[in-house]
């Protein structure tokens, strides 16, 4: 199972500290939303650096579930540039078309 890391934080420090440790384990999807295919100890780590690093009153961590079954649309610029093979890519490339508004039929949706 895979993550999706979203955040919203208040000061322009903390924010760089915060982008850098899910930027390390994680591939970009909008500003501030992160997809991570890190499970157990791994994600349990990341958690607590991030924890470590956030005001706690005024910042906004969240992780959400993302199972392998999960459905999914994707419109707009690919993330990744062409030619990139990894996790992310594997999972998402052939469900991924700019500009479609349905499921394509060789995603398995």
């Amino acid at each position: 199972m895979a993550w999706l890391i979203a955040y919203d934080i208040a000061d322009p420090r903390r924010l760089r500290r915060v982008h850098a440790a899910v930027s390390r384990e994680s591939w970009r999807l909008q500003y501030s939303l992160y997809w991570t295919p890190l499970d157990g100890r791994d994600l349990r780590a990341l958690a607590a650096g991030i924890e470590r690093l956030i005001d706690h009153a005024a910042d906004d961590v969240r992780f959400y579930a993302f199972p392998d079954t999960a459905f999914c649309r994707l419109w707009g610029p690919r993330p990744w540039a062409e030619g990139v093979t990894d996790a992310f890519t594997r999972r998402f490339a052939p469900c991924w078309r700019p500009g479609m508004p349905v499921a394509p039929a060789d995603c398995d949706w």
